[in-house]
């Protein structure tokens, strides 16, 4: 058989492999179930308003109504960029097919890490090896059940662009440069990491850049040591170029973001004043700084404990997860009657599991800075090193706040126990390469037939064997004498139990502690098992009693998948499941009744400000009303001041116990509930309706006072800036007075008492967008209009009869523009000129790197043809 023939046939063996493991993994969704994921239910939620005008209008707004009044929608629903990488990455991760959450998520990772280590000089079965190792790890299947997929998706992508680096970077041989592995390294690097941009989790990118860098920083000591440095600036040019192309092939993606970042509390704050400043208690954390990031202390609290990094060794070490199952004949099952318990004790608030790498991965990687050589040997210790120790976050300040307050982007993202997924990616990498420079050792002194030279080589990967075996079972029965005498398995999540419990907490606490001991103990000696049993099989390869590479790499794939498989079924297995029906989206009891109340009153236009939720934390009221809160992680920033000043502070739920609840008649015997206290930032922002729990169920309850869609003030109080501005929204009427920031803007309109005969109402237009408001006046005089909606600049753009107008903010958050006397049409506009205008740029960067690609492949290929060159 003609050996390029058969080398593919291998590889597409091995694709298949790959995707019958991620089949079976996943194989409930072959008979038509899916998974339940938390945060794919809230996505849908956020996006659900979007999606209904898409199917009406054949168009994806840019504006999403349903979530905190109003806010852009590039983070829920958007209209694909115009992208080579758009197609690839729905090709990629089977969208066609409808799997792209679940088996698509698994194939990513197995593909991407499978093409990693060929790059890497693997054979494709030890490709595969590291495939499994990566793709089964415990995070990464965690995060499946969880709904981060886009997280997973760029996960994925972590190694092929480290290993599409390393690639072209070992394309100098005796300080000249070969072509053909350069340029595949750089298309396997540039389609990587524009991929990486294009699954839009900047975090993941970040980390994948920390790598990157410190590949760079290794190399570039080799090429000064080997004196290649000119050969090394040559290959990063192309590389930057490779960059570029990634990023322009994203240019609107990432334009977008960095626009609307700008402005969302992860941009910082604009004031300094805080809810004590009116002698309110502040019952949110809106996380975000002047400093224009994160406060430390938000960013930071989803920290990796010290300790709790045992957990990539031994998967329970820290108690699995906040809601662990437990064994039914256990103690706590047959005291309590549950199945599951809150065994993890580590210092996260809460986790759904542990991040385990696999225990015969963490004794191949010790292996390997035995036996391994060379710059992979430094760059992935140190990257290894950094991301363990950044993923401890308040646990290592000294380094950790010097970061934050220093490195560039790294104080925009939260929960620094994400850095372990660099980690997860380096010790999987160093891992395979230690099987094959094992592989390569044993067969290159077999080659050369020298007797002496190919004991000695034998001799010294044994005793690397015995250092490793002995460092990591060594640690793994400390690990076991120390939990049996030393470990209190007292966690910070005991003290709400001990406070819910009461007297009974010391049974509680006992069952708890043993529970926990257990779990210890029992997956201490589990790892101890795996690595014995891949100990055995490489000191019975290397003592030449198995022969064949291939028989070793089948029995290490088969262990580790068993291992890995072990510990996913723990966190994702058959009752993770359910129904299409079951979790799809539908109106509940209490949002159709919401619905009739509407009706039955006449409300068209209006928001729910709903409490029988966490408000701010909850997307699915969003689903089918236009919320006061909701769910993002990029919220206005001004709006998260609202919320921390007067829509989630204690003056608010004040007001809510306060209300006098009347009834104004009945519905299908059901009274109708109103409240008629004005509460003016409710008012302004067009809050209609609360849901309240009255007698133990949710109701619908109107308020009065909600102002609508627009109106026409009579004053105009001016402040001098931002903290003036908030502060001032205590005690107003928005009906009558709009606050204005006079350092930003300034307003000439008549100030005096209207006119009953002066009118603004909202025209509805359909089909109906929230890209298009339309408003109709009259007034005698020039008015300052004030409109409940949302000022975002950078979108919204506001003609009057056709013509464009300037318009203002107002009330600290909403849009305001002044009317002229006489009857008017106005209209607000979402038109998006940074999304519209770089489509086309994004588009040609595309089609240009897809010719540069296709022309250096054809060039290489057709050099190496004519002349056979050795590359």
């Amino acid at each position: 058989m003609n050996n390029k023939l058969k080398k593919s046939l291998i590889h597409i063996l091995a694709i298949v492999i790959m995707l019958i493991v991620a089949c079976i993994y996943f194989s409930p969704v072959l008979s038509g179930e899916v998974v339940v994921q938390g945060d794919m239910q809230k996505a849908e939620a956020m996006s659900h308003q979007q999606k209904t005008v898409a199917d009406s209008t054949g168009t994806v707004p840019n504006w999403n109504p349903s979530m905190f009044s109003g806010m852009p929608g590039y983070q829920t629903a958007v209209e694909p960029q115009k992208s080579v990488f758009t197609p690839l990455k729905s090709i990629l991760i089977m969208r066609p097919l409808g799997v792209e959450r679940n088996i698509g998520v698994l194939w990513l990772y197995l593909i991407g890490f499978y093409v990693a280590m060929i790059a890497f000089g693997c054979n494709p079965w030890l490709a595969l090896l590291g495939a499994v190792s990566f793709g089964l790890g415990s995070y990464n299947i965690i995060i499946i059940e969880a709904g981060h997929i886009t997280k997973a998706w760029a996960m994925a992508m972590i190694a092929p662009v480290l290993a599409g680096m390393v690639l072209s970077l070992r394309s100098v041989d005796n300080k000249k440069i070969k072509w053909k592995p350069l340029i595949w390294g750089t298309i396997i690097f540039t389609l990587s990491l524009g991929l990486q941009i294009t699954f839009n989790h900047i975090q993941i990118t970040f980390y994948t850049m920390i790598g990157g860098i410190l590949i760079g920083l290794i190399y570039l000591v080799y090429a000064i040591k080997d004196k290649w440095f000119k050969q090394m600036l040559a290959i990063v040019g192309i590389l930057l170029v490779g960059c570029l192309f990634a990023v322009g092939g994203n240019y609107r993606h990432l334009t977008v973001n960095q626009e609307y970042a700008k402005v969302t509390m992860r941009g910082g704050s604009e004031i300094t004043v805080t809810p004590q400043d009116l002698g309110m208690n502040n019952e949110t954390n809106s996380g975000a700084t002047q400093s224009g990031g994160l406060d430390i202390n938000y960013a930071f609290s989803w920290s990796y404990g010290v300790g709790e990094t045992y957990t990539i060794l031994v998967p329970g070490a820290m108690g699995g997860s906040s809601g662990e199952s437990v064994a039914d004949d256990s103690e706590w099952a047959r005291r309590t009657g549950y199945k599951q318990a809150p065994l993890y004790w580590g210092d996260q608030p809460f986790t759904s599991g542990p991040v385990y790498f696999g225990a015969i991965i963490i004794f191949l990687f010790v292996l390997g800075c035995f036996v391994v050589r060379g710059p992979e040997l430094w760059w992935i210790v140190i990257a290894t090193l950094i991301a363990i120790v950044m993923s401890w976050g308040r646990h290592f300040l000294p380094l950790n706040e010097f970061l934050f307050n220093n490195l560039p982007l790294y104080n925009k993202f939260r929960t620094p126990s994400m850095s372990l997924v660099l980690a997860n990616v380096t010790m999987t990498i160093m891992a395979t390469l230690t099987l094959k420079t094992i592989i390569d050792t044993l067969k290159n002194k077999e080659d050369k037939k020298d007797k002496v030279d190919d004991y000695d080589a034998r001799k010294r990967l044994v005793r690397a064997l015995y250092w490793a075996s002995g460092i990591v079972g060594g640690i793994l029965l400390i690990g076991i004498i120390v939990a049996k005498s030393k470990l209190s398995f007292e966690g910070i999540v005991d003290e709400q139990y001990k406070a819910q419990l009461g007297n009974q907490w010391p049974v509680f606490q006992d069952m708890l502690y043993n529970e926990r001991c257990s779990l210890f103990v029992r997956d201490s000696i589990r790892s101890i098992i795996f690595i014995a049993l891949a100990m055995v099989t490489l000191l019975l390869f290397v003592n030449a009693k198995i022969k064949k590479s291939g028989i070793v790499i089948a029995i290490l794939t088969i262990l580790v998948a068993i291992d890995l498989w072990g510990v996913d079924n723990r966190y994702l297995n058959e009752n993770n499941y359910s129904s299409p029906e079951r979790v799809s989206l539908y109106r509940t009891p209490t949002e159709q009744l919401l619905d009739q109340t509407a009706a039955t009153n006449g409300d068209k236009d209006y928001r729910v400000y709903d409490l029988t939720v966490n408000t701010f934390n909850d997307s699915r009221p969003s689903a089918f009303h236009n919320e006061i809160g909701g769910y993002s992680a990029a919220k206005l920033r001004r709006y998260q001041d609202l919320i921390d000043f007067y829509l989630g502070s204690k003056k608010l739920y004040d007001y809510v116990n306060n209300c006098q609840i009347g009834m104004h008649g009945y519905m299908d015997q059901q009274p109708l509930l109103s409240v008629s206290e004005p509460y003016p930032v409710l008012d302004m922002l067009n809050a209609r309706y609360m849901m309240l729990n009255l007698q133990n169920q949710p109701r619908p309850v109107r308020r009065t006072t909600a102002l609508g869609c627009c109106w026409l003030v009579e004053q105009i109080k001016y402040v001098e800036n931002p903290n003036e501005e908030i502060l001032a929204l205590n005690d107003f009427d928005p009906y009558c007075t709009a606050i204005v920031d006079k350092s930003k803007f300034n307003v000439d309109a008549k100030q005096s008492p209207r006119d009953s005969s002066e009118t603004i109402t909202v025209v509805h237009t359909y089909p109906q967008t929230p890209d298009h408001l339309t408003y109709k006046s009259h007034t005698n005089q020039p008015r300052l209009a004030v409109f409940s909606e949302i000022y975002y600049e950078p979108d919204w753009r506001a003609y009057i009869d056709g013509e464009p107008a300037k318009y203002i903010r107002a009330d600290y958050v909403l849009r305001a523009i002044v009317v002229p006397a006489g009857d008017h049409t106005i209209e607000f506009v979402n038109e998006a000129p940074t999304l519209h205008r770089l489509d086309t740029i994004t588009l040609i960067i595309s089609l240009v790197m897809i010719a540069a690609m296709a022309g250096a492949l054809f060039l290489v290929y057709r050099k190496r043809g004519n002349s056979n060159p050795k590359a």
